[in-house]
């Protein structure tokens, strides 16, 4: 049996596009995919396991890993933190967190850190599997390129909300939304768009066209 070699050592990586980026399904995660079916470039060396803790999360390792590897969600796993094979690396240098408690996970409600998840995906991926390299590059930048349009959508939108400059409550936890849309969030301050009282804190799948989806139910909520 051909013995897998050693990845290199993992390397931080700041190339990433700014717009103004083995568990089982554990959880409730709603409208997840099946796993995907690995392609090994050796049928002895298994499936390439990755884990992530939330479903927005995956939706961003879909978009640029595809089916080269096998996701899951693990909800257990620090809010920015992936499992690859049996190690876990954090990417939450790369990410502008905000607020406390499960609040804190939806990060990716703002738009603008995806392309930052996203670049650092493709480095951890590429340094634990360096012969998808190439794949994941191309994946990225198609990828990225596509959202970075969006973003500046949703962020024109979002300035037309009158939300910008104005004190308000975040009593449904969408702070990174909110703030995005120009907000402070203070408990001392005005009610926040009652769209948002039916608005979901999660994408529908682990797919880069439902994470598109999420986002703009969300924008639409507030504008």
């Amino acid at each position: 049996m051909t013995q897998r070699p050693q990845s290199p050592p993992r390397w931080p990586r700041r190339n990433f596009v700014l717009a103004l980026g083995g568990a089982t399904v554990l959880g409730g995660a709603v409208g997840l995919p099946g796993r995907a079916q690995a392609r090994s470039p050796a049928a002895d060396e298994g499936p390439r396991l990755v884990a992530v803790p939330h479903v927005a999360f995956g939706a961003i390792v879909a978009a640029i890993a595809g089916t080269d590897v096998e996701l899951a969600i693990d909800p257990s796993l620090p809010l920015a933190t992936m499992r690859l094979g049996k190690g876990t690396v954090s990417v939450a240098d790369r990410l502008l967190l905000k607020g406390s408690g499960a609040t804190r996970r939806h990060y990716l409600d703002d738009a603008r850190n995806a392309p930052k998840l996203g670049a650092a995906v493709r480095d951890q991926l590429r340094a634990q599997w360096p012969e998808l390299g190439d794949e994941l590059a191309r994946r990225h930048n198609t990828w990225s390129r596509a959202l970075v349009r969006n973003i500046l959508r949703w962020t024109q939108t979002l300035g037309r909300s009158g939300l910008r400059g104005k004190r308000v409550r975040d009593p449904l936890g969408f702070i990174y939304l909110l703030e995005w849309a120009g907000a402070k969030v203070a408990d001392d301050g005005i009610e926040p768009p009652a769209g948002l009282r039916d608005a979901p804190h999660q994408p529908s799948a682990a797919t880069a066209d439902a994470y598109d989806r999420y986002v703009q139910v969300l924008v639409d909520a507030v504008g």
